[in-house]
C-alpha cells in the first residue's frame, strides 16, 4: 500500500509541474507577442547610419547570403548589459549588428563598447531613427532577418541563448 500512495503523490506533482510549466511557455509567448506588437514585420527596412569611425553606413538586408541578427540596445539599460555576453557569442555564429540606440555621442558609443567588450559592428542610432524604421519602443531588441531579408522573429526584453539560437536555426 505505501507504493501506491507515494506513486500517486509524484504522478499529482508530475500533473502540477507540466501545468506550470505550460502556464509559464504559453504566458512567455503570449507576453512577447504583447511586448513586440508596434515593432516592425515583412521586408527588413534598410538601415543607412555611422558607423563607429563615423563613415556613413547604408545596409539592405535583401541582398544576404545567411540569417543576420539585428540587435537593438542602449548604454543606460541595465538588461541590454546582461544581453551584451549572449549577443557576443552568438557572433561566432551568425553575422551580427549592434544599433545603440539614443546612446549619446558616436565617441560616447564608441567607448561604451570598448567598455562592455563588445565584438560586433555597431551604428550609432543618436537621433532614434532607425529604432522608430524597426518600430523598437524599448530594449534589448532582437530581429533575427532570413536571407531574403525578411523578419523571421523579433523579440523584445532579454532572451537567453538557447532561445535565439533556436530561433536562428529555424529561421535557416
Amino acid at each position: 500500500m505505501p507504493n501506491s500512495a507515494g506513486s500517486n503523490r509524484y504522478l499529482r506533482w508530475l500533473k502540477t509541474l507540466t501545468v506550470y510549466l505550460l502556464i509559464f511557455v504559453v504566458g512567455g509567448f503570449i507576453g512577447n507577442l504583447w511586448m513586440t506588437r508596434g515593432q516592425t514585420s515583412g521586408p527588413a527596412p534598410v538601415i543607412i547610419g555611422p558607423d563607429l569611425e563615423q563613415q556613413l553606413v547604408r545596409i539592405d538586408f535583401a541582398i544576404a547570403d545567411a540569417p543576420r541578427l539585428l540587435y537593438f540596445f542602449a548604454e543606460w539599460c541595465p538588461i541590454c548589459k546582461a544581453q551584451h555576453a549572449v549577443i557576443n557569442n552568438l557572433n561566432k555564429s551568425v553575422t551580427v549588428l549592434g544599433i545603440a540606440m539614443q546612446s549619446g555621442t558616436t565617441e560616447q558609443v564608441a567607448k561604451y563598447v570598448e567598455q562592455q567588450a563588445l565584438r560586433f559592428p555597431v551604428i550609432n542610432d543618436e537621433t532614434g531613427q532607425i529604432s522608430r524604421a524597426y518600430g523598437v519602443q524599448g530594449v534589448p531588441a532582437i530581429f533575427i532577418i532570413d536571407n531574403q531579408g525578411q523578419i523571421a522573429f523579433s523579440t523584445r526584453g532579454y532572451s537567453s541563448g538557447l532561445g535565439l539560437h533556436s530561433r536562428l536555426w529555424l529561421t535557416k
